[in-house]
């Protein structure tokens, strides 16, 4: 199987197994018909997923019943767009032709497959798509990797984190977990209340279920540059996620459903709430209650305290 990529259809273009990624660009991403957004977005990560589902339906190096080819209908690409557009599809087929005219590039095109590799080092020659996605923040420099490497649960990125700058918070996370691997530099980790220095090549664990509180800082005279892979329950990348900020005093609820900030300091013991278990009550903003009449229980009689 092969996938062809035509630039600019004819208006009367019928084909069959055509994936039509220039009205999806309409939809997913107006304000940067076909290109990457620089930095990506949001928008681009539901544009990667739609077209991943839409080859997974149709491709695939496993598949029983084969199509001879798959067309991909795009707008004008930029460099970086036609990078992204080649590097997606070459999950899916070993054989992907870029054309700008549908019937004689059909015939002579060459396979422009690329392969799931992307060069790090601040050499040339890391591709358009790379440069696009390379974005100088507040702490330093951050590069977004996910989009050329295809990756679904996952969310990686390298950074380099300025002099006396660190790139997140103290934090931990329920839903995902993280590794981090120093690259260059050195530095010191946040974990669980101690300070732990960094060098170049050590791996830094942040599994879910402890919900380890880490940051990374460059306090120690040189820039740390550190590869940071996030790992996802889901392809969405939008699972409950409860984000403890301990230097800050906040639980932030993010995910489908959920968009809300409780400051730590309120948390309570759980047996004052499995104590009233089968009782009525409503529980106030300071943590106190009150007696409440609630279908099938009884009020609940104990005075109003807070635990």
């Amino acid at each position: 199987m092969s996938i062809k990529i035509l630039v600019n259809p004819p208006d009367k273009l019928r084909l069959k197994d055509t994936i039509r990624a220039d009205i999806a660009w309409q939809l997913f991403l107006p304000g940067a018909i076909g290109d990457v957004p620089p930095g990506w977005s949001k928008e681009a990560e539901f544009f990667k997923r739609w077209l991943w589902n839409e080859l997974s339906k149709r491709a695939g190096f496993l598949r029983f019943k084969d199509t001879p080819s798959i067309t991909i209908v795009t707008p004008r690409l930029t460099a970086a767009a036609r990078e992204f557009i080649i590097r997606t599809c070459s999950f899916w087929s070993s054989e992907v032709v870029a054309m700008t005219k549908y019937d004689r590039a059909a015939r002579r095109g060459k396979n422009a497959w690329i392969p799931p590799v992307v060069n790090i080092s601040p050499l040339p020659g890391r591709g358009p798509m790379l440069e696009k996605l390379i974005e100088r923040q507040a702490f330093g420099v951050h590069s977004l990797l996910s989009p050329i490497l295809g990756s679904g649960r996952a969310n990686i990125r390298v950074y380099v984190i300025a002099r006396g700058k660190t790139s997140t918070r103290y934090h931990s996370h329920t839903a995902k977990e993280e590794l981090y691997l120093v690259l260059n530099g050195t530095g010191t980790a946040r974990i669980a209340g101690h300070a732990v220095p960094l060098r170049e090549g050590d791996l830094i664990s942040k599994p879910t279920g402890p919900d380890l509180p880490t940051q990374l800082l460059a306090n120690r005279g040189d820039e740390l540059k550190v590869l940071d892979i996030e790992v996802w329950p889901d392809a969405e990348k939008n699972s409950k996620d409860l984000m403890s900020f301990p230097d800050h005093h906040e639980l932030d609820l993010v995910g489908e459903g959920w968009g809300g900030m409780i400051p730590s300091d309120s948390l309570m013991p759980e047996d004052d709430m499995l104590q009233g278990y089968e009782s009525g009550y409503q529980r106030r903003r300071d943590g106190t209650w009150g007696p409440k009449d609630i279908p099938g229980f009884k009020k609940r009689k104990s005075s109003s305290t807070k635990s």
